[in-house]
């Protein structure tokens, strides 16, 4: 693909050609001329901007989800050395698709204390918060991995790269598998590219089921509900419910794994 500027339709250069002849003063476009190196301080300023920092327009760098990561084990009382990496440190690539997220996975001592973690983590990266389902808990009896996926273990840290607008609209139930539904992970999405969830408007960028979870819920059929990320618009506020397996929702998808 050209990176050339005359590979832009001509609307967008037109337009940035206004936008940049409107704002500069005459003295700075003289400024400009006879001191060109004043291009690389004003571009490396710009370049320095959260927007101009993301990938896809949507989900922060892989360099800054381990960075943030870990100042947040560390403000929450855990050290670096507990934790034991599943796979390589280095993280896997972004591809060309915008919808395909790189997420730092990580396990502390139980699951339930896992998902309590990423979603408060989630929540403070919205405007308004989260809200949760007052009836999804993630006690050990409500809560669970996806039978016959990999056993829970403990402290630990893998890069995982997942597709988030597969499976849109089909059923959980249908299209699940222990080897390719992420689980955990999922709620890390929310809580590393807090933008992702943002962009969230049921039409290009879905909510999403966590496939690779299953919970239990009152005056329901053991496990067979599955929790799922959703943004409300309005309230400005990351959603975390508990829909039921055989539901087929054509603005939340069923995300899978990505080698």
């Amino acid at each position: 693909m050209s990176t050339r500027l005359a590979s832009l339709p001509y609307g967008i250069v037109d337009q940035l050609h206004r936008q940049f002849a409107g704002r500069i003063t005459v003295e700075e476009a003289r400024k400009l001329h006879d001191q060109p190196d004043l291009w690389d301080v004003m571009f490396q300023a710009l370049r320095e901007q959260p927007a101009f920092k993301l990938i896809h327009g949507v989900f922060n760098r892989s360099e800054d989800v381990l960075k943030a990561t870990m100042e947040r084990l560390i403000e929450k009382g855990f050290t670096v050395d507990q934790f034991t990496w599943i796979g390589p440190e280095t993280p896997p690539y972004f591809t060309q698709d915008n919808e395909v997220v790189v997420v730092l996975g990580l396990t502390l001592d139980t699951l339930q204390s896992t998902i309590e973690f990423a979603y408060e983590w989630a929540t403070e990266g919205q405007q308004n918060g989260g809200w949760r389902w007052e009836g999804l808990s993630t006690d050990p009896d409500k809560l669970r991995l996806l039978q016959g996926s990999e056993s829970f273990q403990p402290f630990t840290l893998r890069w995982r790269r997942i597709k988030l607008n597969a499976n849109i609209g089909k059923k959980p139930v249908d299209v699940r598998s222990p080897e390719t539904s992420p689980g955990i992970a999922l709620v890390f999405v929310a809580a590393q590219h807090p933008e992702r969830v943002k962009a969230i408007n049921y039409r290009t960028r879905f909510g999403w089921y966590i496939p690779g979870l299953e919970c239990t819920v009152s005056n329901d059929e053991p496990w067979e509900r599955v929790l799922c990320v959703q943004f409300h618009r309005d309230e400005q506020q990351v959603w975390l419910t508990a829909r039921w397996f055989g539901d087929a929702i054509g603005v939340i998808a069923v995300p899978v794994l990505r080698e």
